[in-house]
C-alpha cells in the first residue's frame, strides 16, 4: 500500500494567515490517513517476509490467502481459501480463489496439475506470524469451476487436527512433482479391475488390449460360480466376442479340441485362482493363451493344479476378452485384474 506524500508545511514567516490555516488543515487531514497507510504497508511487508520464509524453507513460490472456515463447494471470495471439512486434516478438497492481494493467479494455479505423476505436487499452508500452525498436503487433481479452483488433496501432516481459525492470514506454497519417468521395457501396468460383489453372467474386458503392450497378464483371484462349472474364455475383436477358431490342450496331455472357446479349467469347478497370459494379439498369427494355477474340482473332489495352453487361430487383431462359465452360471465372487507388459 503506498503512503501519500505529506503536503507542504505551513510557514508562519512567509504565509498569510489564510494560507497558513489552509496548509495546517491539509496537514492534519493527511496525517489522519497515515496510520491506516502505515499499517497496510506493514502488512504487505509481513506478507513478503512470510513468502520469503516459505520459499527459503522449500516452497517454489507462495501466495497469501485468508482462511475461510466455510466448507461448501463455492467460490470462497477474493483472496480466500477454504477446505472441504471442518476437521481440517480430514479435508479432501482445497478451494482457492483466483485472486489475492490484488493479483490474479489463475495462470499460475492452473499449472498445479501439469506433472504427469500421480501426485502432482505438495502444498504447505502456514499461518503468517505464527509458524507453529501449519498443514501439508499432496495434490492429485485440479478442477476448474468458474472463479475458483478445487484441488483434490490428501493431508500428509499438520501441527494440530485443525490449526487455522476463520480470518487467519495464511501463506500457501506449492512445490511441483517431477514428471513420471519412462516405463521400463516389460514393465507391468494395471489396466483394469473387476471386483465381483453381485451376480454377473460374464466378466467383459472387450476393448482393453492396445498397441502399447506386447502381452497381457490376467490375475483371477478366487472367482466363484453360482453352480460348479468349467471356466471358459473367449477373445474379442473390435469389441465383439469371437466364438470360432479356438483349440486348447493341457500340458503333457493329448489335444482337447474345443472350437468355440478356451477352457481355463478342464473340470467342473467350485472356485478358481489362476494366472492367464495372452500373447500376440496383433493379428499377424494366432493369439496364444496360457493359464496356470489351481481350482477346486467337483469331479475329483479336491484341488487341482495344472497348466493349460491354447490359441485362437483368427488372424484379426484381438481387442480384449470375456470370461464365463460353461453352463451359464453367474460369477458371484472374486477379483479379476488385467495387466499390460510395456512394449519396447
Amino acid at each position: 500500500m503506498p503512503i501519500d506524500e505529506l503536503p507542504a508545511a505551513p510557514d508562519p514567516a512567509t504565509d498569510t494567515p489564510q494560507a497558513f490555516n489552509e496548509k495546517a488543515a491539509a496537514m492534519v487531514l493527511a496525517q489522519r490517513k497515515l496510520p491506516a497507510q502505515i499499517n497496510g504497508a506493514i502488512a504487505e511487508i509481513g506478507g513478503m517476509i512470510g513468502a520469503i520464509g516459505v520459499i527459503a524453507a522449500g516452497g517454489a513460490f507462495a501466495i497469501p490467502y485468508v482462511f475461510d472456515t466455510t466448507t461448501t463447494d463455492a467460490d470462497p471470495g477474493a483472496g480466500k481459501l477454504r477446505l472441504s471439512s471442518a476437521t481440517q486434516n480430514a479435508a479432501t478438497v482445497m478451494r482457492l480463489d483466483l485472486t489475492s492481494a490484488g493479483q490474479d493467479y489463475t495462470t499460475l494455479i492452473d499449472t498445479f496439475d501439469d506433472s504427469t505423476s500421480a501426485v502432482k505436487g505438495s502444498i504447505r499452508l502456514v499461518k503468517q506470524g505464527d509458524i507453529t500452525k501449519w498443514m501439508t498436503f499432496n495434490l492429485t487433481a485440479l478442477a476448474t469451476p468458474s472463479g475458483y479452483r478445487n484441488l483434490t488433496v490428501v493431508c500428509t501432516d499438520s501441527s494440530t487436527t485443525s490449526p487455522f481459525s476463520n480470518g487467519d492470514a495464511l501463506m500457501l506454497s506449492f512445490q511441483r512433482t517431477g514428471d513420471k519417468g519412462q516405463d521400463a521395457v516389460g514393465a507391468l501396468q494395471l489396466l483394469g479391475v473387476a471386483t465381483i460383489g453381485a451376480a454377473v453372467a460374464q466378466i467383459d474386458f472387450l476393448n482393453i488390449f492396445s498397441s502399447n503392450y506386447d502381452r497381457y497378464i490376467i490375475e483371477l483371484q478366487c472367482v466363484l460360480p453360482s453352480a460348479a462349472q468349467q471356466l471358459w474364455m473367449r477373445l474379442a475383436s473390435a469389441g465383439v466376442v469371437v466364438s470360432t477358431g479356438y483349440g486348447d490342450m493341457t500340458y503333457g496331455d493329448n489335444a482337447l479340441p474345443s472350437s468355440t472357446q478356451l477352457r481355463l479349467t478342464t473340470e467342473t469347478t467350485a472356485h478358481a485362482t489362476l494366472t492367464v497370459h495372452v500373447r500376440n494379439v496383433g493379428g499377424t498369427s494366432p493369439t496364444s493363451v496360457g493359464a496356470y494355477g489351481y481350482w477346486n474340482s467337483t469331479v475329483n473332489a479336491g484341488f487341482r493344479s495344472r497348466q493349460v495352453e491354447g490359441a485362437c487361430s483368427s488372424n484379426s487383431p484381438h481387442s480384449g476378452f470375456r470370461l464365463f462359465w460353461s453352463g451359464g452360471a453367474n460369477f458371484i465372487g472374486g477379483t479379476v485384474r488385467v495387466f499390460g507388459a510395456k512394449n519396447s
